[in-house]
């Protein structure tokens, strides 16, 4: 076997180092952003295939990993290291307590929101908003910043959610409310990990369209995070101004682990966390990160009668046919497939509100709310419309 892993390991560097020199980017790019095919496309992908293919059957993930990685991981020495939770929960009324929070050195980039319908309030938000930079309540070992606390209670199985302070109107910036969660994730579902169960075929011929070189797979590696996700729900109770509240919302939550995080390096990303109601959940994206990939496709279905996960294999989703300039918008389709089943999605954007994020404002992220349809099935869930801003802090 090590022999074998060897062999493959020279067969991967020999062909890279053909490639680097076949491959000529097409400067004719969408928008000057988005790549074309080029003559060498379709051997590139099988390249890559071959390789991604061998990579996911060596690498193995031992029995305890994510019961080990699912809390609070030490930060990299690296000065753009980071260690974030994301949790997403909506219901069919358009409910939902959305949360992130994302260590850094010396710092929290963090975010909330809360939606009521019973409260009459609308979308609340923190008061913070649209900054996203905390200076951390502790020191540094926790999710913890502006009033916000995330702990996990049982790996894989439970965490725990509490806010204590003031938010915000989202329409109304000018009206407070003291407001108290203290809400429990739970799941028994699998989780996804994107490092091993991302589609091989659908991966390669993404990376496919790059220009090979050695500096680009170093880029690729130097960029790597950890990243898996896990469907589960939410229950929380609620206090807005001493009037109590019950909240049940279905819940994505992600956890992402990476020595390097630029949020500068992103130009645009769209993703996609779907429940069904038939209790199949969808997670759909794109990425456009230009130093590693011009375009990537993510995502996958958790099948709720088999109680597996599946990654999609293609959508046809591209960017310059959505929100190119700047504005998401609120009425759009798009298709996709799951192994040999195809589907189709139509999304009705309900909240769209946004913050800048990192300490210099490198993104705009618009973080929505929104119904669904798939196949004819009625769904909801969240969505997020990622922009490079490229004014900073001088943002008007």
């Amino acid at each position: 076997m090590t022999f074998i892993l060897t062999l493959s390991y020279i067969l991967i560097v020999f062909l890279i180092l053909i490639f680097s020199k076949l491959s000529i980017i097409n400067e004719n790019r969408i928008f000057g952003k988005y790549p074309r095919k080029t003559k060498y496309y379709w051997l590139k992908v099988l390249v890559m295939y071959v390789i991604l293919s061998l990579r996911k059957f060596f690498k193995k993930v031992p029995a305890d990993y994510f019961e080990k990685l699912d809390k609070p991981q030490q930060l990299s020495p690296t000065p753009k290291a980071a260690d974030a939770v994301y949790f997403n929960g909506v219901n069919n009324k358009g409910e939902c307590l959305i949360h992130g929070t994302a260590r850094r050195h010396g710092l929290i980039d963090g975010f909330l929101y809360l939606k009521i319908n019973a409260s009459e309030l609308g979308l609340l938000e923190l008061t913070t908003l649209p900054d996203t930079s905390q200076i951390m309540d502790t020191s540094g070992t926790g999710y913890e910043a502006a009033g916000i606390k995330v702990v996990a209670l049982k790996p894989m199985k439970t965490w725990k959610i509490t806010f204590n302070g003031k938010l915000r109107e989202a329409k109304n910036k000018d009206s407070l409310h003291e407001v108290s969660i203290e809400a429990i994730y739970t799941s028994d579902k699998p989780c996804f990990n994107y490092e091993t169960q991302m589609e091989p075929w659908n991966m390669a011929k993404n990376i496919a369209y790059e220009k090979w070189s050695r500096k680009y797979f170093e880029n690729f590696n130097n960029h790597h995070q950890l990243h898996y996700e896990q469907f589960g729900v939410v229950k929380a109770n609620v206090t807005i101004d001493k009037q109590e509240y019950r909240l049940n919302v279905d819940c994505l939550r992600d956890h992402s682990v990476a020595s390097h995080r630029d949020w500068g390096s992103f130009e645009r990303y769209i993703l996609h966390w779907i429940s069904m109601e038939n209790g199949d959940h969808f997670a759909l994206g794109m990425i456009c990160n230009p130093i590693c990939y011009s375009r990537m496709e993510i995502g996958y279905m958790y099948n709720a009668r088999e109680g597996k996960m599946h990654a999609i294999s293609g959508t046809s989703f591209n960017f310059h046919q959505y929100g190119e300039l700047g504005n998401p918008p609120k009425d759009y389709a798009f298709t996709f497939k799951v192994g040999k089943t195809n589907y189709a999605i139509q999304v009705n954007i309900m909240e769209d509100p946004y913050f800048y994020i990192s300490k210099n404002w490198e993104s705009k992220v618009f973080e929505c709310v929104c119904r669904t349809k798939v196949n004819g099935v009625y769904g909801y869930g969240g969505v997020e419309w990622q922009y490079r801003n490229v004014e900073g802090r001088n943002v008007k």
